[in-house]
């Protein structure tokens, strides 16, 4: 895909088909199948459904601010949401996606219009974002959950999904690319000559990452005319897992030009 396509899918859209596949998804599971371990340490299966729909509830209907939780990093923030909620009954968490869901859409919906879309928000140790990009990060938390951690091969349970297209999987990996400067510069130090993402199948395109000005944050563009000293290529579907660190870059990605500059840099890339 190129950026005049990308910026074509309307993120909303986007959130509504993940959404159906994610409820596909719940209404097939059994009871024993909601308790089995996910690929996300120390969550089972409808643990990783209570992050998703606490997450929904936050942004419908947010819980009062903590001052204690201020000071938690992301993932500290994510548990703290579920632990609450790992005596609930599946019955009880799908009530809650089902009351959250529209409600959050809708404001999903407003902070993609000006002004409020480019206010700057600081997300815990992730970074400052937009507040455009929030919906998109919804988009990845679906995907990513549903085809990497609840169903195989990375997830216990085995289900026939809708295969990934671009409406589904595109949202998620902006947001990948518009988080990665944030969360991985203080270890991508060593990125002095640059490099080209390539990301092929539903979502893909070419990326350039590199760090021309020498600040605080490396830099990401489409790809163009600036020369690169080694190519990264893998799909955009295992990008999701690989660069999460659910699974390793070595069994899904290819190198050309400089292997050992490129095999320094790319376990750095770890995505939350």
């Amino acid at each position: 895909m190129n950026s005049e396509e990308r910026s074509s899918i309307n993120v909303i859209d986007a959130l509504r088909a993940n959404h159906d596949d994610l409820q596909e998804f719940f209404n097939s599971l059994t009871e024993e199948e909601w308790k089995m371990s996910s690929a996300c340490e120390g969550w089972r299966v409808q643990d990783v459904f209570a992050h998703i729909t606490s997450n929904l509830k936050q942004f419908a209907d947010p819980d009062p601010p903590v001052d204690e939780q201020e000071q938690l990093d992301a993932e500290q923030a994510m548990e703290a949401l579920v632990t609450p909620r790992k005596d609930w009954t599946p019955e009880e968490l799908v009530e809650e996606y089902y009351k959250y869901f529209e409600p959050a859409l809708n404001v999903f919906s407003s902070l993609l219009e000006e002004p409020t879309a480019s206010i700057e928000q600081q997300l815990s140790d992730l970074g400052t974002y937009q507040l455009r990009w929030l919906p998109y990060a919804f988009c990845f938390d679906h995907y990513c959950h549903l085809h990497h951690d609840m169903t195989a091969p990375g997830g216990p349970i085995e289900r026939d999904l809708p295969s990934p297209d671009d409406l589904r999987l595109a949202p998620g990996i902006e947001w990948m690319l518009a988080g990665l400067p944030q969360m991985c510069s203080k270890d991508l130090t060593t990125l002095k000559k640059p490099i080209l993402l390539r990301l092929t199948g539903p979502g893909g395109g070419e990326w350039i990452l590199h760090n021309s000005d020498e600040s605080e944050l490396i830099q990401i563009n489409d790809n163009s005319e600036q020369e690169i000293s080694a190519i990264i290529t893998s799909t955009s579907h295992d990008f999701v897992s690989w660069a999460t660190h659910r699974s390793s870059w070595e069994d899904h990605c290819t190198f050309e030009g400089d292997m050992e500059y490129i095999s320094s840099l790319i376990g750095s890339i770890n995505i939350i």
